[in-house]
């Protein structure tokens, strides 16, 4: 992508804008709707300037060792940052991208590619018709990641008890469900999100800044959902606290967070 160049979509839709010069290291943003969802450096894809994808690699990394391929459904697919970062850390991994957005993706790789190397497939649809549709089929991932919004909200479908037992049955014995929210404020969406995970996994945790989880400050707050003990010692160690400290919540003080938060039903 040309630095000096700013590429712009409009589908009626949705407006997205790729934005070229941004971050400490240089390259580019997504910008959908006047939120950056997005941003990759072309340079390294190991590059990780946004928190909330900086969580969700402390997670794919904790969970996995060094290097080992990993099967990924990423549902949402902003500029595909974690597919590169996962692409170049973990050669042969698998990725499957579900987007709604046929034009949005197809926009965001006609100016900046993926590496051939990286064995990535593309289905655009509505997430929870696409994730219906692979348990259908047998379908199973190591890693899902549900970054899914429209805007600054998810669609409270693919925020409930039925959606994220649907995921996790896509889970392989060992799997993995990471679920980006944004905490507006009160912290009532999150709260939900952990509600209701809590609700569906017996195993849940939080990454977020002690100030988001204060409700005292903007960002995100990361889930990762499985049903089995997550390795929360290697998580911890992969956490970047190089820009700001980043806390990792379960158990007890999960619950305290959620407080009386309740699950998300259809």
């Amino acid at each position: 992508m040309d630095d000096a160049r700013p590429l712009e979509l409009d589908t009626g839709d949705l407006h997205a804008e790729l934005l070229a010069g941004r971050g400490a290291n240089g390259g580019v943003s997504l910008v959908v709707d006047g939120v950056t969802q997005s941003h990759v450096n072309p340079a390294d894809a190991t590059d990780l300037q946004l928190e909330y994808v900086r969580c969700i690699a402390a997670i794919a990394d904790g969970c996995r060792e060094p290097e080992l391929p990993v099967r990924v459904l990423h549902l949402g697919a902003g500029a595909l940052t974690l597919a590169r970062y996962l692409g170049t850390t973990r050669p042969a991994s698998v990725h499957h991208v579900v987007d709604l957005h046929r034009e949005l993706v197809e926009f965001v790789l006609d100016a900046l590619p993926l590496d051939p190397s990286i064995a990535v497939t593309f289905e655009y649809d509505d997430a929870r018709i696409a994730v219906e549709r692979a348990v259908r089929h047998s379908i199973e991932y190591d890693l899902v990641i549900a970054d899914l919004f429209s805007g600054s909200r998810t669609p409270e479908h693919l925020s409930t008890v039925g959606f994220f037992e649907t995921a996790g049955a896509l889970l392989s014995s060992d799997g993995v469900l990471v679920v980006n929210t944004i905490a507006s404020t009160g912290l009532g969406t999150s709260r939900e999100a952990g509600a209701t995970l809590l609700d569906v996994f017996p195993e849940v945790l939080a990454l977020a800044a002690p100030s988001v989880f204060a409700d005292a400050g903007l960002g995100n707050v990361v889930f990762a959902a499985a049903r089995h003990e997550l390795p929360l010692r290697r998580i911890r160690r992969r956490i970047d606290q190089s820009q700001r400290r980043i806390d990792l919540v379960e158990g007890a003080g999960l619950r305290d967070h959620l407080g009386a938060a309740d699950a998300r039903r259809d």
